[in-house]
């Protein structure tokens, strides 16, 4: 009799801990389901403001960047639904087939690509403009996950740690540099770098890590004229304001047109040719001028949500594999936000990367809720933290 009452008790234990376990990784999953889909709504409609006027110019249309934007959220949607029912587990035997594809479609992008804007990133591909390097953020940091993994009773061994870190990411920055995308490569680094502080790396080789790839991305800032005078207009944009300080400028213009409550969507002044690039990389000055500071504020303030959200799942991750993955798309995606901003508001040099979920592009938007969707399987089958 005392037996059964005993296996009574603990089944209903378990039933309890199993439904505080679904109901903490719920609460989790639905944050990061609610601030991805509130800032496409923001995109979606900062898009449609920012390129009317250039969808006008180029194709006779204000709503062609919209309509194609809105079809990325359409394939996006798709692909979050799927990635989030799929059990994260499966992308171990997944992760080195879609580096090699990654790879092959780096090496093919100088042959095949147009050249838009002094560069060499995107593959023409069924209407679309496929852009590889966005494919190689996902693909590096779940290879690079798996090998750390796998090899984590040999991580003490710094050959065992540094050969396979620098073949994959190494292999992909290489290929990156010939497009040239520096400004991709960096958030690459860093999500990588958020995998290896993660797994089970010794903290000495995570600091040599660290300090060589900031050394690297600063030698290569200074490699070439162009990233020079990119540098000069970010420490004077004033000074250089009919040149490389032009965007800046313009940035700054638009914001301080904002206000405190902004112009009123739709009646941004900037899009009217004064600011370039005002759909993709300067979508948050666009943001900033008709919402004001109060409507700035809120998008930064849902990246930070996504960041902490991301981090808790990385905690709370069943094994390293996941705790890894989670690390390395939470860096990833709040990293990316970080750097557009910063260059928006001049408080970081204009790398040319867009602003995850809100600018215009499609592959980016379609391969960020993807690895959203696996972020938020992790957290489904997250572990909650152990109450003292």
């Amino acid at each position: 009799m005392t037996s059964n009452v005993t296996s009574i008790s603990r089944v209903r234990a378990a039933a309890r801990d199993k439904a505080e376990r679904a109901k903490v990784n719920n609460r989790a999953a639905t944050a990061l389901l609610v601030v991805a889909v509130v800032l496409i709504v923001i995109g979606l409609g900062s898009t449609q403001s920012a390129s009317s006027v250039v969808g006008i110019d180029q194709a006779a249309d204000r709503f062609y960047f919209f309509k194609k934007q809105l079809l990325g959220v359409g394939i996006g949607t798709l692909a979050l639904l799927i990635t989030s029912r799929i059990d994260y587990r499966i992308y171990r035997k997944l992760a080195t087939p879609f580096l090699i594809l990654c790879v092959g479609l780096l090496i093919a992008v100088p042959y095949v690509s147009p050249t838009i804007g002094g560069a060499q990133r995107w593959i023409p591909l069924a209407g679309f403009n496929l852009q590889p390097s966005e494919l190689a953020k996902l693909a590096v940091v779940l290879t690079l996950a798996l090998v750390l993994d796998r090899k984590a009773r040999l991580l003490g061994r710094f050959w065992h740690f540094f050969v396979p870190v620098v073949a994959i990411v190494g292999s992909v920055g290489f290929l990156m540099m010939r497009q040239p995308d520096l400004g991709t490569l960096i958030v690459i680094g860093a999500a990588a770098m958020a995998v290896v502080m993660t797994s089970a790396t010794p903290f000495r080789y995570v600091v040599l890590t660290t300090t060589a790839s900031a050394s690297a991305a600063t030698m290569l800032a200074f490699s070439e004229s162009y990233r020079l005078r990119r540098l000069d207009g970010f420490l004077d944009p004033w000074g250089t304001a009919s040149d490389q300080g032009y965007q800046l400028v313009q940035s700054y213009y638009a914001l301080s047109n904002g206000g405190l409550f902004g112009v009123g969507l739709g009646a941004s002044r900037a899009r009217w040719f004064y600011l370039p690039n005002a759909h993709t990389d300067f979508i948050f000055a666009i943001i900033g001028e008709e919402t004001g500071l109060i409507g700035s504020l809120t998008v930064v303030a849902l990246f930070t949500v996504l960041a902490f959200a991301g981090w808790i799942v990385a905690l709370r991750a069943p094994d390293s594999f996941g705790r890894m993955v989670a690390a390395g798309i939470t860096v990833w995606l709040s990293l990316q936000a970080l750097v557009n901003i910063g260059g928006v508001l001049g408080l970081l040099p204009i790398t040319g990367i867009a602003l995850p979920f809100v600018s215009f592009g499609s592959a980016a938007l379609i391969v960020s809720m993807a690895a959203l969707g696996i972020l938020v399987n992790i957290a489904q089958q997250g572990v909650p933290a152990i109450r003292k």
